[in-house]
């Protein structure tokens, strides 16, 4: 993206910097907290609800 506009600059500076104040958290950390049974049941919720096409939306 190029700007020369200074406010949009200015805007855009502030948000990343902003956004450096909370760094992301490290997934390992995440790992394990789930028995099988429920990654499965999240997985299969996402499948079922998310990734789903509806040609009539379209």
């Amino acid at each position: 993206m190029r700007t020369n506009d200074p406010g949009l600059l200015g805007k855009l500076e502030a948000l990343v910097e902003e956004n450096e104040k909370f760094p992301e958290p490290e997934i390992a950390g995440y790992a394990g907290i789930w028995s099988k049974e429920e990654a499965e049941e999240i997985r299969n919720i996402i499948t079922e609800g998310c990734e789903q096409v509806h040609e009539e939306d379209w």
